[in-house]
């Protein structure tokens, strides 16, 4: 009798967690954004006849159940935590290594325009080498001086935090050592950043995938020297530190470890942020006197120095560099009688943290390479630029074929 009461009682409770889920999952409102995850959540996809028999409406369906799920945030920190205490050392294709330090080894690799790999720890050699020819036929015909960094990955640079092999870096380290020529201005950052990591020192995010403003000093410094400007380096002590703590990045988003304690960005202050002007610029199509389409630029939004202080309040921190994500920027000094050097930087958004350093010698045009802004030549003729600097990162390397359109 004992036992029917028990199995009884194992029924109703299995059948109230299954329909209680099931109803809650059409009762709740769906969310749109995941803040743990800084990400968009998928929604109830779009349906149609075409959608039915192509496939994506059941894929599209797939996503919105296993986004929408109800508790799913409790869901998804159970399972990074049994994942761990099981002893694999990573979860969601994210590492956790020696002092809390993440790193993702697992990235969705760009193959073509029409295709990514699921999440994988290899790379297609053919399209690193279609963004490497791009970068030597670019700085071959480029008439002004080209400086090319290309920053590691976190498991590429803080390798020694983790037991993880390290042949995939070996190989991506050689062909592009092999690969880019001497007219691309090419500074190898992995042996720099290795030794300075190794040393202890906070030179990449625990929680991010970016570098931290003191390893973007350090970028900063091989930058001068690459234009030959060694002589006009600032020192560390010319800038003073201000912390702003409770930093969750878009690596332990993606792990969801809530064990792992938050960086703190050390904000490295030249003092005379208020001294510069960021303009966002914007493209429209208009017509000239004779009705024919011309590109025409307007600011859209405009701050003083390099940073949206309100981003220092929320979880994505890092975004108060340069006010997050825009095409195309420029930052100068509005007060000064005399014309500086103009640098042109391509980048990703490693560079954001790169910018008051830079921006003590140069008024910088940003080109977002991330965001298909591939008209370098252009843009330096337009600018009158004297300089350029290329940095895209190994990750977006391997995951995405904009540098491959650079010219």
């Amino acid at each position: 009798m004992i036992k029917k009461i028990c199995n009884l009682a194992t029924a109703v409770c299995f059948l109230a967690l299954l329909f209680g889920l099931a109803a809650a999952f059409w009762i709740l409102p769906d969310s749109p954004f995941s803040e743990a995850e800084n990400r968009t959540l998928a929604l109830f996809p779009e349906f149609s006849f075409e959608t039915l028999t192509d496939g994506s409406f059941n894929a599209g369906m797939t996503e919105y159940f296993a986004d929408q799920f109800p508790a799913r945030p409790l869901f998804v920190r159970i399972k990074a935590e049994s994942e761990i205490a099981a002893g694999r050392g990573e979860n969601n294709g994210v590492l956790v290594g020696k002092n809390d330090q993440l790193a993702v080894r697992k990235f969705r690799v760009y193959e073509s325009l029409l295709h990514q790999t699921p999440d994988m720890d290899y790379y297609y050699r053919s399209n690193v080498d279609a963004a490497i020819d791009a970068l030597n036929a670019f700085a071959a015909d480029a008439s002004l001086p080209v400086v090319t960094i290309l920053p590691p990955r976190s498991v590429d640079a803080a390798a020694s935090a983790f037991t993880y092999p390290g042949e995939i870096t070996d190989v991506l380290h050689e062909q592009l050592s092999a690969g880019l020529s001497p007219a691309t201005g090419y500074i190898d950052l992995l042996p720099l950043f290795r030794e300075h990591y190794d040393a202890g020192e906070y030179v990449y995010f625990r929680t991010d995938h970016h570098w931290t403003p003191e390893g973007a000093y350090l970028a900063y410094r091989e930058i001068m020297k690459g234009f030959g400007m060694e002589d006009k380096i600032l020192p560390e002590s010319a800038f003073t530190v201000e912390e702003i703590p409770g930093f969750y990045g878009t690596t332990w988003s993606k792990s969801r470890l809530k064990f792992v304690e938050p960086d703190t960005i050390r904000y490295l202050s030249p003092g005379n942020e208020d001294e510069f002007v960021t303009d966002c610029l914007s493209v429209k199509m208009v017509k000239d006197e004779a009705g024919r389409p011309k590109k025409v630029k307007e600011i859209y939004k405009s701050f003083p120095g390099w940073l949206n202080r309100d981003y220092f309040t929320v979880k994505d921190k890092y975004g108060a560099f340069l006010d997050g994500t825009h095409n195309e920027q420029f930052i100068s000094i509005p007060a000064m009688n005399r014309d500086r050097e103009a640098l042109l930087i391509m980048k990703d958004s490693f560079a954001n943290t790169l910018v008051p350093y830079l921006a003590q010698h140069f008024d910088l045009v940003i080109g977002n390479l991330t965001g298909g802004v591939t008209n370098a030549s252009e843009l330096a003729e337009e600018y009158g630029c004297s300089r350029i600097l290329i940095v895209y990162n190994w990750e977006n390397l391997i995951t995405s074929g904009s540098l491959a359109g650079i010219h």
